[in-house]
């Protein structure tokens, strides 16, 4: 491959320096070889080793040598936070000691080629990843019903803006539409300014929305948005020239030309990205929106009165009493024969629970993030809307008759409207 037209001035000596922090960094952060098919799964074992070195023998936080991370779902744990601190560690021993071996190297202008084309990839693949989710609405369900029955107090900022993104299925197909355009555009080096400028305006607002709601995804999203900022620096000044209304001259594309087996490799390895990225990922997406659509209905799915308790054969009667449940709300999960929901006891006390029913209608219910049951039985569907529980809780046995009693919610009613009165909106 040879470039024409290309300038050969040297590189002044802090952008040789930040480009190899630069590129040392980025190599870390975006761990390609945890994409490594079969192998992938085993290096990640070894991922949050460089936080856990920092942990045990700089910052000295665990009594007993701490090598195991947990998968709680977030990524801004503090395992999460001192990984990057030794990554910006890292870089830069590893730029002190590239500086030092390689000092005479005047420009670094072909490996600056591969990166960026590296990160073009890296950002299309994950943003084909969230995006092709957004189209299907798997990303952010519509809110359930365990959750239409929830005080509002209950839930979490992260949990309030996922019911929020969720309810709109449009809103949330259109960000996942711009999120895979942009990740198509930036493929090409003639539509990759596009690309990024769709990029940084649905980014740059998912990153508002997870550092101002407290998603725990701030900090790979803020290296994506790095990323598109990084990939912009190139156009900083005919982008400002725009903006400010001045003479923005036409940017340059390298004419590069290959030969015949480098074209076909090019165009071969741009094919199967595609597959492996774009079209793997749309398949996978695909069948599983299948799945959720097709998966056999929770028996116990609904909002229930406890019209009997008994606990060891006693019937508890008073509705103030704490350890009575007196509301019991089931919703589906995308899989068959669980659910999520909440009990609640006396007239306030609130938990919410996992269940598990077997095609026997075995149930077992579980705190969330908990293991250790709180009940654990059989279910007799009476009638269509009446169940009877019979099981054990602790040491006690428990009995209980449940009847379906749903209300509508203006929420889950009330659909698009052009015109819309005072009554409508209050």
């Amino acid at each position: 491959m040879t470039v024409k037209g290309e300038t050969t001035k040297p590189w002044k000596v802090w952008k040789r320096i930040g480009f190899r922090f630069m590129f040392v960094f980025f190599i870390l952060k975006t761990a390609l070889w945890l994409y490594i098919p079969w192998l992938g799964d085993s290096l990640y074992a070894y991922y949050y080793y460089p936080s856990f070195f920092v942990q045990n023998y700089i910052l000295d936080l665990h009594d007993v040598p701490r090598w195991e991370h947990a998968l709680t779902g977030s990524g801004d744990t503090l395992d999460d936070w001192i990984l990057n601190l030794a990554y910006i560690g890292i870089a830069l021993i590893a730029t002190a000691i590239w500086t030092i071996l390689d000092r005479k190297k005047l420009d670094y202008r072909q490996l600056y080629d591969y990166l960026k084309i590296g990160l073009r990839y890296y950002l299309a693949m994950i943003m084909f990843t969230y995006g092709i989710q957004k189209l299907f609405v798997l990303q952010m369900p519509y809110p359930s019903l365990a959750q239409f029955y929830t005080p509002l107090g209950e839930f979490t900022p992260m949990r309030f803006t996922w019911m929020y993104l969720g309810y709109s299925a449009p809103y949330q197909f259109f960000g996942g539409f711009l999120e895979t355009l942009g990740g198509l555009l930036i493929l090409y080096r003639k539509s990759l300014l596009a690309g990024l400028l769709v990029l940084i305006g649905v980014m740059g607002n998912v990153l508002l929305l997870n550092f101002l709601y407290g998603v725990p995804v701030k900090l790979f999203s803020f290296f994506l948005v790095f990323i598109i900022v990084y990939l912009l620096f190139d156009y900083r000044m005919p982008l400002c020239n725009f903006l400010l209304n001045r003479r923005a001259e036409p940017i340059p594309i390298a004419n590069r030309t290959f030969e015949p087996w480098q074209h076909y490799l090019r165009v071969g390895l741009k094919i199967a990205f595609l597959i492996y990225a774009f079209g793997h990922t749309f398949y996978n997406d695909y069948n599983y929106y299948q799945s959720f659509q097709e998966r056999e209905p929770l028996a116990i799915e609904g909002a229930f009165d406890v019209d009997s308790f008994k606990r060891n054969g006693e019937e508890q009667l008073s509705p103030t009493d704490t350890t009575r449940w007196n509301r019991i709300v089931v919703s589906q999960r995308r899989y068959s024969g669980s659910g999520y929901g909440h009990i609640t006891s006396g007239t306030s006390s609130f938990q919410q629970v996992n269940f598990s029913l077997d095609s026997l209608m075995n149930l077992t219910i579980n705190p969330r993030f908990d293991t250790t049951a709180v009940f654990r039985g059989r279910v007799e569907q009476k009638t269509a809307d009446q169940f009877v529980w019979r099981g054990v809780a602790g040491t006690d046995a428990l009995e209980l008759v449940l009847r379906r009693n749903e209300r509508e919610f203006t929420l889950d009613k009330q659909g698009f409207m052009w015109i819309m009165e005072q009554k409508d909106f209050y």
